[in-house]
């Protein structure tokens, strides 16, 4: 075929760094990617390579990159896989539950059981876990959705993989994600408040925060051991957060799992267009019983504050900014971008230059 001289919009910068970027990053990683992605029209204005075709080709390689790499991530059961009828019994460590809602959590070996909160976070937290835990492109990234469950008081609790299960000794922290954390038409009270905690916190300035993590003391033991984040009064400061990260993961093996699941979600958030997480966390555990040879486990957690795209389009216009309105979760990206530049990660924030 002849070369078709389609021309990008001005606005955009070349389509083929994401992507090149990507195979150069799952090379690195030792991520295989699907045979077919690889042979894809990648480059533009190349023979027989229109815009539009490398466009398509590069958000083909990107998706193919989001799910190998998830993939790759959860060797060594990174995402909990025990089913509900699991012989496993573990009831998790409660005092490692961060969130503020304690008594809304119960462990039943296999399975998480999460009390639906009010105010419809708990209907939206149901339905959007549901989504993305039957979505090919997210369930890599999410606990297992198991349903709605009732207790004998008629209360409903959602029902997920239990990311502890199996672990004699978990060690747990929740990574708060994003640079935004309320809801559209939130009370002007609670807005003000978040965009203090951002002005004030590595929120704004990093797009992530501790909530809560336990490092072990020597020899993973309990004595000696230390608590972190702004649930235990002792947020790291930005030039402590990557010494308590490491200090955490411990190992090498470790880190290189969060390194592998973070580029995943990254890469994936970079085209993703439907949804925004406000208020979502990463939770990472491991089981110290282990020491040095316990894989890490790793999951999105928290979705009562999820809204799509259409939500946040709809909010733009009515707050007259349309204009410069991008579909993108934007602080999501900011935040899994510092995570990677704080562990050496060879992110797409690290490789954005490469030809």
């Amino acid at each position: 075929r002849s070369c078709r001289r389609e021309r990008p919009p001005s606005h955009q910068p070349s389509p083929s760094v994401p992507a090149m970027a990507s195979l150069r990053l799952a090379a690195r990683l030792r991520v295989v990617l699907p045979a077919p992605a690889t042979s894809l029209c990648l480059r533009p204005f190349s023979v027989g390579c229109s815009y539009s075709e490398a466009q398509e080709g590069q958000r083909k390689v990107l998706h193919a990159f989001a799910l190998a790499g998830a993939a790759a991530a959860s060797v060594g059961c990174v995402l909990a896989s025990a089913s509900r009828d699991s012989a496993v019994r573990c009831d998790g460590d409660r005092s490692q539950i961060f969130s503020g809602h304690v008594s809304g959590i119960k462990f039943e070996g296999g399975n998480l059981l999460k009390k639906l909160q009010d105010e419809g976070r708990g209907s939206r937290e149901a339905e959007y876990l549901e989504k993305l835990s039957s979505s090919p492109a997210w369930s890599p990234f999410v606990p297992k959705w198991n349903g709605v469950v009732k207790d004998a008081e008629g209360h409903a609790w959602i029902s997920m993989s239990n990311l502890t299960a199996g672990m004699k000794k978990p060690v747990v922290m929740d990574l708060k994600v994003g640079t935004r954390h309320w809801s559209p038409g939130e009370k002007e009270k609670k807005k003000m408040k978040e965009l203090k905690k951002a002005a004030t916190t590595t929120i704004g300035s990093m797009g992530v925060r501790i909530v809560g993590c336990r490092i072990p003391g020597e020899g993973y033991a309990d004595t000696g051991a230390e608590d972190w984040g702004y649930k235990n009064k002792r947020d790291p400061t930005p030039e402590e957060f990557p010494i308590v990260l490491q200090r955490f993961f411990r190992t090498e093996k470790r880190m290189n799992t969060v390194r592998q699941y973070a580029s995943a979600l990254v890469e994936h958030f970079r085209f993703q267009d439907e949804y925004v997480f406000f208020g979502s966390s990463i939770l990472m555990a491991y089981d110290a019983a282990l020491g040095d040879e316990a894989p890490l486990r790793i999951a999105m957690i928290d979705f009562g504050h999820v809204h799509t795209m259409a939500e946040m389009r709809a909010e733009a216009e009515s707050e007259g900014r349309l204009e410069s309105f991008e579909a993108r979760d934007v602080g999501y990206i900011k935040g899994l971008d510092s995570l990677l530049e704080m562990l050496g990660g060879e992110g797409f924030a690290l490789m954005q230059g490469l030809p």
